[in-house]
């Protein structure tokens, strides 16, 4: 019993050293940046760009191991093998032309189910009909392509007329308020003018006899 589990075990160790080995050995770099393609032909549409001295995978090539299908950064497509080089005997060595030598896995390309895995929220997918009588060498059908927007002219608003200066005046002076005159009580004048003199009586004559002295 015992020695079943250890045998196990060791068939376990031996398939993951052996399938990380494989995917080491299909790691490759891109010697430039490079388009990646929806098919196996500069005429498919273009679904990235590659930056030079990324990492892919290759999940396979065509016969004449002139394009290889890759996954990059969640990506699916073909990019042209003569950009592609990996490690092989401790050098760099490019794809294109050495495949046989490198033992890379032979993939077809069928259209109909590619598209359908990795582009269906690409706005070319729709065009696979167009696509499925196509053959590379030929000119590629139309690839959907945004409509170009025309440029609105700018909206131009009449200048405003310039402000009038502010103007702060000074605050007018207010007449000194005039009180009305109060009335007088019963016989008094007003004041400020001269009151008259009361006029003299007339005293009545006094009746002096007659023979005295005055």
């Amino acid at each position: 019993m015992k020695f079943s589990r250890l045998y196990a075990i060791l068939l376990a160790l031996v398939a993951t050293l052996t399938f990380t080995s494989v995917v080491a050995a299909q790691e490759a770099f891109t010697t430039r940046q490079v388009n990646l393609r929806a098919g196996p032909d500069r005429g498919y549409p273009l679904v990235g760009w590659v930056q030079a001295g990324a990492t892919v995978y290759v999940n396979g090539c065509v016969d004449d191991y002139r394009w290889c299908d890759v996954t990059v950064d969640g990506n699916r497509g073909w990019v042209y093998a003569k950009f592609l080089e990996y490690t092989y005997q401790g050098r760099p060595t490019v794809i294109y032309g050495n495949g046989q030598t490198l033992a890379l896995p032979i993939i077809s390309f069928i259209l109909g189910s590619y598209w359908n895995d990795h582009y269906r929220d690409r706005p070319w997918y729709n065009t696979q009909n167009n696509w499925n009588n196509w053959r590379p060498g030929n000119r590629p059908p139309p690839v959907w392509r945004p409509q170009p927007q025309r440029p609105r002219p700018p909206v131009v608003q009449p200048p405003r007329p310039p402000r009038p200066p502010v103007v702060i005046q000074p605050p007018r002076p207010r007449p000194p308020a005039v009180l009305p005159p109060r009335p007088s009580p019963p016989g008094t004048m007003p004041p400020g003018r001269p009151q008259p003199m009361p006029k003299p009586q007339a005293q009545p004559p006094v009746n002096r006899p007659n023979g005295s002295l005055q």
